[in-house]
């Protein structure tokens, strides 16, 4: 159906000028103070980072927080479960939209999530309406609602309706004010949503966390590190110069924008719209355009997984704030990475005599190729600096734990879902069941059940997989005084 819709909205894409949809915000007189107050620091901190992927992310995601809240971290004599433990979500397109559901839904405070040796009856409920809702057809429902309102040419609408249809199922219209009010009240954890700037290239982060709080002076502790005289390798005054001008733009490029930043009050902008533009792939989806009331000026953001398709990177610049080197403060940050592998269905596309049927199968195949490029650079970045012991804390004191649909160990048939068994032959190997579950589309719409039931096992088994670090590193830092 995505090619459908695609080319639907892809013979539209010049007439979208004549539709075109403003989200206007009021602007925040200069004298006021912050809308939102900023809340307590803690001295550890588990984030999660949600990835895109359409509705495979969220089902992904829906599945591995239901099997993160079912594992028991144990201080002395009490019992919690890890998912009382975040403090952070850090989410990009589809794994926004089941950030979004969480936070939404998710039980308060008050109400526990453990319940002697599994889920209270709460959670248990909570998690089945979740994990259906992240299976529906959103796509069809978007579309739907698009001819009935006669925006059938027009990807910025397709986002507007795809907001409308997440209220009416399951956001209810949540603002950013009520969204605050429980993060406020501890019941869920502080939220950012990705997207990416049209404009400039930027991040912009759909959160009411401070925008100070993104303001990591990386530049400062590695002009100190490269002016040490102990150094191996010494940098001369001149070539100094040259990297901190570098470093300069870089830092710029990499500092989120935030309705903070641009003056805009947002506390009646809903939820669902910020999941949309979190969402909005192009051609297809948006971008949604923002402007502040009396500016002359547009803001056009679509897709974060432009940018960032891990939802890691707002994540990383906020724990990077908070934990200084030195600092007696620690955290943990888990992503929960159902992006698209990019090698995935890389056979196939070797025996195609026609290039341009790769674009057909895999339209996002060119962004994908820049991620992945962005990806092993960053991964590169990463590791150097950790192992130099510049800019990042050691691994002591901030760990990451990435737990990918496709790493999930399979044994064979028996071990499928009992949904799939009429889908694979009975000698189907772990591997061929690996490819599969790495071959599930990209849409706003699980296609088969037996793809639900793949994702929400590989959720389970991944989180197993990890427990054991995940569990031993939360239970050492919670125990410190």
């Amino acid at each position: 159906m995505i090619r459908h819709v695609a080319a639907l909205f892809g013979a539209g894409v010049l007439l979208t000028g004549c539709f075109a949809k403003i989200q206007e915000l009021p602007s925040q007189p200069e004298s006021a103070e912050a809308l939102f107050a900023p809340l307590p620091d803690q001295d550890f901190m588990v984030g999660l980072a949600v990835s895109g992927g359409g509705s495979r992310a969220a089902t992904f995601a829906a599945a591995a927080l239901e099997a993160l809240a079912e594992t028991p971290v144990r201080l002395g004599t009490e019992q919690r479960s890890v998912l009382e433990t975040v403090s952070y979500m850090s989410s990009v397109s589809g794994g926004s939209l089941a950030t979004a559901y969480y936070v939404t839904k998710k039980p308060p405070k008050s109400e526990p999530v453990l319940a002697g040796d599994g889920l209270s009856p709460r959670y248990r409920e909570f998690f089945t309406g979740y994990k259906t809702a992240m299976q529906s057809n959103f796509q069809r429902s978007a579309v739907v609602r698009q001819l009935a309102f006669f925006r059938a040419l027009n990807p910025t609408k397709l986002a507007y309706s795809l907001s409308e249809v997440w209220d009416s199922d399951f956001l209810g219209d949540m603002t950013f004010a009520q969204l605050y009010e429980r993060e406020q009240r501890g019941d869920i954890p502080r939220v950012i949503l990705n997207g990416t700037v049209y404009n400039s290239g930027q991040r912009f982060a759909f959160t009411t966390l401070p925008a100070s709080d993104f303001d990591y002076d990386f530049i400062d502790l590695l002009t100190k590190e490269l002016k040490k005289p102990d150094r191996p390798v010494p940098v001369t005054p001149e070539g100094l110069a040259i990297i901190q001008k570098g470093l300069e733009k870089a830092s710029r490029q990499f500092l989120p924008l935030t309705f903070e930043r641009i003056g805009a009050d947002y506390r009646n902008l809903r939820l669902s719209l910020a999941v949309a533009t979190s969402a909005s792939f192009p051609p297809v989806v948006g971008p949604v355009t923002y402007q502040v009331t009396g500016r002359p000026t547009y803001l056009h953001i679509g897709d974060g997984g432009l940018f960032d398709n891990l939802g890691t990177e707002s994540l990383t610049t906020l724990f990077l704030k908070k934990i200084p080197q030195g600092s007696s403060k620690s955290g943990l940050i888990i992503v929960i990475d159902t992006s698209f592998p990019f090698d995935a269905g890389g056979p196939e596309l070797g025996k195609s005599e026609k290039g341009f049927e790769v674009f057909r199968d895999d339209p996002s195949r060119i962004v994908g190729i820049m991620e992945e490029r962005a990806n092993t650079y960053q991964a590169l970045l990463w590791h150097s600096l950790r192992t130099e012991g510049v800019v990042l804390p050691d691994f002591a004191h901030l760990r990451i734990e990435v737990l990918k649909h496709v790493d999930a160990e399979w044994t064979g048939y028996q071990d499928l879902p009992e949904v799939c068994r009429g889908d694979f032959p009975s000698d189907v190997t772990p591997a061929q069941i690996k490819e599969a579950v790495s071959q599930i589309p990209t849409l706003f719409k699980i296609k088969t059940p037996c793809h639900g039931a793949l994702l929400q096992k590989a959720a389970r088994k991944v989180v197993e997989q990890h427990r054991p670090r995940i569990v031993s590193f939360i239970e050492a830092h919670l125990r410190k005084p």
